[in-house]
Formats: structure tokens, sequence, C-alpha cells
């Protein structure tokens, strides 16, 4: 029997197994956005994929945080790793270029023109879920990518040249992204493998890939910092490569990158099981049944198609992250470093838990409850590797990023749902844990005071109000589970927000 929850206002919803319409993703415009100060990804990626393939501006300020902003006419790349809707850049990283002509060494940024980056304007690019195609107008090929959950499959379509070439480029990233080390390596004429490790918000990230390129490369050489190499692998510190070979008009070539945040190894697999021909189409086409599967789950009733753009484009921003953070043989890495073997869930990462705790993952329990456990098992994981739960978690490292321990309402919430496999005392423990050691900034004064002092810390106001939140969740578990202590503790905390104010009376 398939159950319908109907909400009249001046939309109804219905929350159903499939819509009638099979075509969805004809009303999200992933342009939405991408403008002022949205942040949002575009390009091609699957719902809540670990890859985000899209082009890569040049980094000019705060609205360039996602590496792309619809007021740009250049591009330098195009990325398999990207941030969406964030206020801090990172990611952006692993480019490819296609170019003809002269060798240019660097994009460019400010000297555009005398690098390889190229214009393109907006009446010559188009996107919709798992699609991207834009005309590169300095060289006049045309663009178009699309993606797997763990790899990114570019289409360039050439003109004639005997000077053509796809580079890649490992040495920029976005934002506050800085490479540390980076690896590239000819493994033969059409395989090309490598590694970036880079700081930023992410302070230890490590990125693998695995590139196959569809034609024989003649000439592949390397530059880094300004020096270039005739060597068949190099390691340092921004290593740029240059596949070199010559095209008929019109003629299509095509690469393939799969990522991984283990091995070398584990990127080859993982695109060897992924994408296992040439054909564009059909990696396009199973992305975007993909995404109408998702977007299926709701229906709406209305004869406005504007109105069903801004629902239906809203749904698709929610699942762009979480981001799966899990190789195809079962490797992950995790928060302490270390790498796991744990085929029994499904690993996620980029829980930006004080932006998502109050309506995307309360959202997930209605529409992708199948997903909720492996989200709840990937948080307690980074709570078992780092003594805490996330806060704000991206590919390995914990940010700390905004106020309140902010996973703590979303467990609760899976565990009151009956959505988790992990026990309620489990819960409870990584909850209690996270909550009352001094991990977080104000816990000592609350525990010592029941307050933040203002004059203590910055955002003190909006702490306490964060902690009593989720203290008030803490305090629900706790009676669950029968702690009747514990629950008149918390119950007792979540009420100091009363106290903020006049603390000093």
């Amino acid at each position: 029997m398939k159950i319908k929850i109907i909400i009249y206002s001046f939309l109804a919803l219905y929350f159903s197994s499939c819509s009638n319409d099979k075509n969805l993703i004809r009303y999200v415009d992933p342009f939405i956005g991408s403008d002022a100060h949205g942040h949002v990804f575009v390009g091609a990626n699957v719902p809540f994929g670990g890859v985000q393939v899209g082009p890569a501006n040049f980094h000019k300020g705060w609205d360039w945080t996602s590496s792309y902003h619809y007021s740009d006419s250049i591009i330098k790349g195009f990325g398999h790793l990207k941030l969406s809707g964030t206020g801090i850049g990172d990611l952006g990283e692993i480019l490819l270029m296609p170019a003809t002509g002269d060798v240019l060494l660097t994009p460019g940024f400010n000297d555009y023109e005398n690098g390889y980056a190229s214009k393109y304007s907006k009446t010559d690019e188009y996107v919709s879920p798992g699609y991207y195609n834009v005309l590169l107008k300095k060289y006049n090929i045309r663009a178009e990518l699309t993606a797997t959950k763990r790899s990114g499959l570019h289409r360039y379509t050439f003109p004639k040249s005997l000077k053509s070439r796809v580079i890649i480029n490992l040495e920029e990233g976005n934002g506050w992204d800085i490479p540390t080390e980076t690896f590239l390596e000819k493994i033969n004429d059409t395989i090309f493998q490598g590694y970036r490790f880079s700081k930023g918000w992410a302070n230890d990230q490590k990125e693998f890939f695995s590139m196959i390129i569809s034609k024989p490369v003649d000439k592949f050489f390397i530059v880094n910092q300004d020096s270039v190499y005739d060597e068949s692998k190099k390691t340092g510190k921004g290593v740029i490569g240059f596949l070199e070979f010559s095209t008929e008009d019109n003629e299509q070539v095509f690469a393939k990158v799969g990522i991984s945040p283990v091995s070398i190894k584990n990127a080859h697999e993982n695109l060897m099981h992924e994408i296992k021909s040439w054909d564009f189409e059909k990696i396009k086409l199973s992305a975007e049944k993909a995404w109408n599967h998702e977007l299926s789950k709701v229906e709406i009733k209305t004869e406005d198609n504007s109105k069903k753009k801004v629902f239906y484009t809203a749904m698709y921003h929610s699942m762009i992250t979480p981001n799966l953070y899990h190789d195809i043989n079962g490797d992950y890495r995790g928060a302490d470093k270390k790498i796991y073997n744990d085929s029994s869930f499904t690993n996620y990462t980029l829980f930006s838990l004080w932006d998502t705790y109050r309506a995307a993952h309360p959202l997930y329990t209605i529409l992708h409850t199948e997903r909720v456990d492996d989200m709840i098992t990937s948080m307690f994981k980074i709570y078992e590797h780092q003594g805490k739960l996330p806060i704000w978690h991206l590919r390995a490292n914990e940010t700390n990023t905004m106020v309140g321990y902010s996973a703590i309402p979303v467990l609760v919430d899976a565990a009151f749902k009956n959505l988790t496999s992990i026990s309620d005392q489990s819960i409870f423990k990584s909850i209690k844990e996270s909550s009352s050691k001094y991990f977080e900034p104000g816990i000592k004064e609350i525990l010592e005071l029941g307050y933040i002092p203002a004059d203590y810390m910055v955002e003190s106001v909006a702490k306490q109000m964060e902690y009593s939140i989720s203290d008030w969740g803490i305090a629900q578990l706790a009676k669950k589970i029968g702690n009747n202590e514990d629950y008149e503790n918390y119950n007792e905390r979540a009420l100091n927000y009363k106290k903020i104010g006049r603390a000093h009376v």
C-alpha cells in the first residue's frame, strides 16, 4: 500500500514511492544559487556522490567558495572535488583542461590571456543534474562532463590541430587550499596516475586519482614551479602534466578519472568498476536516472512550472552532500588518518552539521531512510576515531567550524525513529562524551558556572543556545534508556539559555 502525506498550502506535497512525472530533472536549474552569495556547486554529479565534476574559475574571494560563480567568464580547468553552499573555500582540485596551440605553462589568473585558461559565455554553457556542457572560446573546444559515484567522465570535441593537449593540474585548488605534495606518473600512453596532498580548511587532505584518456598521447612532459621536466613521473609542490597529440576537426577525445581517499590502486579500481567503456551517453543517462529516482520521491501538484523549478532545484541541492567517502573495495580514510576496510556500511563525509541538523537531516529521515543508518554510522566512526562526534567534518578532517555539537540532535532523532543499527546505549555514550569534556569552547564554563560569560569568548550567546538545544536532546535519549540521573542533569543544562543576559544578577 502506498502512503501519501498531503500538506495543504499553496502547493500540495505528496511523499510517495514514485512521481507520475518520470523526467523531473527538467525542473532543476543548477545555476540557481550560483550567483551572489549562494556558493552552490555547478557541474555533474550523482546524488550524495563522491565526486563533483565541474568547471573551476579562478578564486576571486568569498563568493567563489564552490570554485564557480555565475558572474564569471573564465575557466581554468574542470575539477573533481567541490564544496557546495559553504562559507569557506577548499577542494576544487585535480583539474583537467583541454587546449590547443602553443604551450602555455600556467592557467594565468590575472594574466589569463597569457595562460591556458579560457573565456566562455553563458550562451554557450548548459547544466542539468548529472551533466555539464560548455564551449571554451579560446580553443573552440566543446567540453562535456558527467559522473558516477567515484569517477568523472569528460568528452572534449576538438578542432583540427597538430598541437592539441589535455592538461592535468595538481597545483591549483580553491580558496584556502594549498598543495603540500603532488605526484604524477605516466603509466603508458593512455594511463596517468597520481595524488594530491593539501592543507586548508581540511588541514591534512589526501586525494588519489587514476586517469585514462581515449587517445594515445604522443608527447608527455611535466611542469613543477615553472621548471619543465621531460620525465615520466615527478613529485613536487605543484605538478602540472601536459598530454600532447593531434586532432582532426570535431574529433572527440574522452578522459575518465577515478578518485580515492586511500590510494592510486583504489582510484583505478573505482574507475574500472564504474566506467567500463567510453559510452558517454550511457554514463550520462545513468546519472540522470539516479537523479530522477531521488527527485520522484516527492510529487508536487501545481500547474505553475516556476514553482516546480524552485522546489525541485532546492531538493536537488539537498542531495549534493554528504558525500560518499568509501572505495569500491570497502576502504576509507578515518578521522585518525588510518585506513579502514569495512563493507558493512557506506561511509560518508562532509557533515556541515550546524547548517543541516535543523532541516536537511530530518528531511533525510523521511526521503532517504535507506541512507540514514550509513550517515549515523559514519558519524559514529568519526567519534570512535577522534574521540568526539563530528562538528564540521571534511574528508577525514575535523574543521571545528561553527558553534555547538550539532551531530547530537541528528543521532538522537535517528535513535527515536529507529533508523540506526547502533544501539541507544552506544549513541548515548557518544553524545555524553562529546558534551561533557572540554572539547568545545564554553563547555568548561557551562559545567562550572552554568552559563558562558559574554566576556570569556566571542559568540557566547550562540554557543549557549546551540548547546541548550542539543542538551535537551541528550535528556530525551537518557529518559528513553531509563537513565534518570542524566535525564535530570541534561534537562537542567538545556535551560541554561534562560541565564543569558541576567547571569550577572
